[in-house]
């Protein structure tokens, strides 16, 4: 985004908030100011992201913004909106794809630490939303949850290896089938470098989503070969 198109944006944004007040009976200002859909906001979030000259700052900036989508959609889910969920959880996928482009240009293990716990924790707002929409759209939740899981564990790979990634996938796991934590009877099991769930208690049950597989290049084997790992999901 140049200089110029920048100072158009931030023109149109201060007409409109004049122009708003005197169309209210028409429009509901307050979605108007909030939506994800709407200009207002766009124009908003464009400059906030403009302004983070760090790739850092502007992977902060987009979880923010990722997050605001999350809550956008648990009010959705609470008003029986399904139609709604499903833009707000799209929008929130889209953010989390253009973030995890930016960490694909930056090793710093801290960045990817903060999105990894974030990402953790928006699982949790996810599972919620999930017990209040359709059977139907649940499924299409749970495939955002698959993308946005596998993506950032992928990132992991690179910068801490295949044991980051399964410590990951434990916490993720403990989150879509609550009460199976790892270690525990029903908890996720590391055998053979294969991640395996208890029956029952996969993401891929009425709980949550599935991990799809992973393969992850661990160095060399005791042969003096490349060993590779599968990390599977449960299905």
């Amino acid at each position: 985004m140049n200089l110029k198109r920048l100072l158009l944006m931030v023109l149109f944004f201060f007409s409109i908030s004049f122009f708003i007040p005197r169309t209210s009976k028409a429009v509901d200002l307050q979605d108007v100011l909030t939506s994800e859909d709407s200009i207002v906001v766009k124009i908003q979030e464009g400059i906030e992201y403009f302004f983070a000259f760090r790739i850092e700052k502007k992977v902060e900036v987009l979880e923010k913004h990722a997050e605001k989508r999350l809550v956008r959609a648990q009010g959705y889910a609470e008003e029986g909106n399904n139609e709604k969920v499903q833009n707000s959880l799209q929008n929130y996928l889209q953010i989390k794809e253009k973030q995890n482009n930016l960490l694909g240009k930056t090793n710093d293990g801290d960045v990817l630490g903060a999105v990894t716990e974030r990402t953790i924790e928006q699982q949790k707002t996810i599972e919620v939303i999930k017990t209040k929409i359709d059977v139907d759209v649940k499924q299409q939740v749970i495939q955002v949850q698959e993308q946005v899981v596998n993506q950032v564990a992928e990132r992991i790979v690179e910068v801490n290896g295949s044991e980051g990634q399964t410590e990951f996938f434990q916490k993720v796991e403990h989150v879509w089938a609550p009460g199976t934590g790892p270690g525990g009877e029903s908890g996720v099991v590391i055998e053979g470098g294969t991640m395996q769930f208890a029956p029952g208690t996969s993401a891929g049950g009425t709980s949550g989503a599935d991990i799809q597989n992973v393969v992850v290049e661990s160095g060399e084997g005791s042969g003096g070969g490349s060993e590779t790992t599968v990390v599977e999901g449960g299905n």
